[in-house]
């Protein structure tokens, strides 16, 4: 072998990616302490985890922290979020009238004087869909008088 040059491990590649999905902090774990045992060495870390170095870094960055958790990935802030009265106002009358998202826009402008474009309750709906209180407003709705088999 040639002096200077870099020779790449062939045993010993842990995979990082696979690491990552089982746990997030375990896969941290595991960089940093081979970070510990090998002084430090950024490029080689790297290297057996088969990732950039800007990875170990941020992973540094990340126990400097004290949390080595995944962040939400929703954001801080959200200004031009749907505030939750009217979300919640949108589904009650969803669930009194059963009309769909034009209808309902127009509905709620008209008679709540709530202006609220459609494609924000089709958004809201489908949010909402997956969520338990939506189950929870299906399943009164399911058991109202409107379908006595329930």
């Amino acid at each position: 072998m040639k002096t200077g040059h870099h020779s790449r491990l062939t045993t010993g590649i842990i995979d990082y990616k696979q690491l990552r999905k089982v746990n997030p902090e375990t896969a941290r774990l595991a960089v940093l302490e081979y970070l510990k045992t090998n002084h430090h060495n950024v490029s080689d870390a790297a290297r057996v985890f088969s990732i950039n170095r800007c990875v170990v870094y941020d992973i540094i960055h990340k126990e400097r922290e004290g949390d080595l958790k995944d962040r939400p990935r929703t954001p801080k802030r959200q200004p031009s979020k749907t505030p939750s009265q009217i979300e919640d106002k949108v589904i009650e009358v969803k669930n009194q009238t059963g009309y769909g998202p034009k209808r309902l826009s127009r509905h709620l402008e008209k008679h709540h004087q709530l202006k609220v474009p459609y494609g924000t309750i089709r958004t809201i709906k489908a949010i909402r869909k997956k969520t338990p209180i939506w189950r929870e407003a299906i399943g009164l709705m399911m058991r109202s008088s409107t379908f006595p088999g329930f």
